[in-house]
């Protein structure tokens, strides 16, 4: 017999994810967010948002999504019966967009929303009026739409504190809700405080643009970036990220596409994870704070790895091609095989 709503707990088995050790940098690890059900860490604001709206009766919701939010929330409302209409980016990825329709969810589909700031303001305008309107939930990933929901995100910080105590995190940034709750579950917590750093691609910079400014502006961009899961371009919850910069004493760190897309063939190959663009820039971030001093020789720290490779096969296939594969006849193998092996290993 299924609990009543007012008991609900709505899950699909997210939460608790590796914490691994890097086996090419000491002192890092990985918190590998790819491993919740749907491949992101937006799992665990779904399954804490969804809970609330079976509890309050809805029935049906709208959604934006980059990408992984809509993958998650359709798999949720698949399960709890719950209908959902997506609004995506016309370059939203094949893939994310295929996972949302398969589990029933409807997509639509706007050219230059999440680049283009007057586009998506005047969506999200016409959201929050159906929304308000319809009495249908508005599901954002983000304090600013669903504060309830991001309190699942903030588990993230407790597991990691259970394990270790580090020095340094470091987050990815899009609309800054994942750093803000990242921050805030460490301040709720019971250790202290590490330094945690937003790393955002510098063809969308708003956060740490007004970091290095030193002003408390979030200032509006055209975004350039390739990196769809983190081009936001205007203030979500950048304002609320950048308070919680500063407290925390961490940095902005703006890194290239280029060097987003390198750290995630490091992982890929170096490192055995699996993950997508997005989900290697916490790690492309590191890696220019080692290189500026801003982490020193035996300090910990720990990389958010928050969406699997499967969502971005192109990506793959791009890291791929550099390894090909080679067609020998059945003579050949054993001399092949040792040729091959043989410059690996060296």
């Amino acid at each position: 017999m299924s609990a009543p709503a007012s008991q609900l707990v709505v899950t699909l088995g997210e939460g608790n994810t590796p914490l691994v050790e890097s086996v090419t940098c000491a002192q890092l690890f990985f918190k590998l967010e790819n491993y919740n059900p749907t491949g992101s860490y937006k799992d665990r604001f779904i399954a804490t948002q969804m809970t609330r709206m079976l509890r309050l009766g809805s029935k049906a919701c709208v959604a934006t999504s980059a990408g992984n939010t809509g993958s998650a929330l359709a798999a949720y409302c698949a399960r709890y019966r719950v209908r959902c209409a997506i609004l995506v980016n016309h370059d939203t990825p094949a893939v994310k967009l295929a996972q949302m329709q398969a589990h029933g969810a409807r997509v639509i589909r706007i050219p230059e929303f999440a680049n283009n700031p007057a586009v998506t303001l005047s969506v999200f305008e016409t959201l929050r009026a159906f929304s308000r309107e319809r009495q249908v939930p508005l599901v954002l990933s983000a304090f600013r739409y669903c504060p309830e929901g991001m309190l699942g995100v903030q588990q993230i910080s407790r597991e990691i504190a259970a394990r270790i105590t580090p020095d340094h995190v470091f987050v990815p940034v899009g609309g800054g809700g994942l750093y803000s709750a990242v921050v805030q579950g460490f301040q709720e917590g019971e250790g202290p405080v590490p330094r945690v750093h937003t790393v955002q691609p510098e063809g969308c910079l708003t956060v740490v643009a007004s970091f290095l400014r030193g002003d408390n502006v979030i200032r509006a961009v055209n975004s350039t970036t390739a990196i769809g899961a983190l081009s936001v371009p205007f203030d979500i919850d950048g304002s609320r990220a950048l308070a919680r910069l500063r407290e925390c004493d961490g940095r902005g760190i703006a890194v290239s596409d280029y060097e987003i897309f390198a750290a995630q063939r490091r992982l890929l190959e170096q490192e055995g994870i699996d993950c997508e663009p997005a989900g290697a820039a916490a790690l492309a971030g590191w890696l220019r704070a080692r290189q500026e001093g801003l982490v020193a020789d035996g300090e910990t720290s720990v990389c958010l790895v928050t969406g699997h490779a499967f969502k971005d096969p192109a990506s793959v296939e791009t890291a791929a091609r550099k390894h090909p594969d080679v067609t020998v006849s059945a003579p050949q193998v054993g001399g092949i095989l040792d040729g091959l092996l043989t410059r690996r290993d060296a």
